[in-house]
């Protein structure tokens, strides 16, 4: 089973491009089809980013109130990069502050198409044997140096938002 390392996050900003696609444990997953081609198009345009931190880049991963969803396992994601402002955005851009918080951090090892692996792994056996509840804060995928699309030897981070589960009696 993987082990995360539980850690407390400073929020974070970020300026990217934005789109909702269906979560990869979803019958319907979308992911692939939409994530790709997105951080394609994001990865064209990152030199617009003003005020940018860093050379890593964020994919920010949110759920939408029922109301404003197409499909009930839609989420959001934005492929983005860390700013110390969001006072000029791109057009087309979007700007999320993901708030500070408690986040289990793990370590995806592999080409990123086994990512579902590592999704499933998280949220269908770590997160029900764990001390934790989903933080329903935003998840965020950091992509560094570590990372190469199709490297047998890549890595990136899946940060699960987290908090302690309550205890019931």
């Amino acid at each position: 089973m993987l082990q995360p390392q539980i850690v407390e996050k400073p929020a974070l900003r970020v300026i990217g491009l934005e789109a909702a696609f269906i979560h990869a444990l979803s019958p319907d997953a979308t992911n692939f089809k939409v994530i790709g081609p997105l951080w394609d198009k994001f990865i064209k345009r990152a030199s617009e980013v003003p005020d940018r931190i860093g050379d890593a880049m964020f994919g920010v991963i949110y759920g939408r109130p029922e109301s404003e969803r197409s499909h009930p396992h839609e989420l959001q994601y934005i492929a983005g990069v860390s700013v110390s402002s969001a006072a000029a955005i791109p057009e087309g851009m979007v700007s999320r502050t993901v708030l500070a918080g408690t986040f289990a951090v793990f370590v995806h090892c592999g080409p990123i198409k086994t990512i579902g692996n590592t999704v499933h792994e998280i949220y269908r056996v770590w997160l029900p044997q764990s001390g934790y509840q989903h933080g329903e804060n935003a998840d965020v995928e950091l992509y560094d140096r570590r990372f190469c699309v199709d490297g047998a030897d890549s890595e990136m981070e899946y940060w699960l938002s987290v908090t302690e589960r309550a205890i019931t009696s």
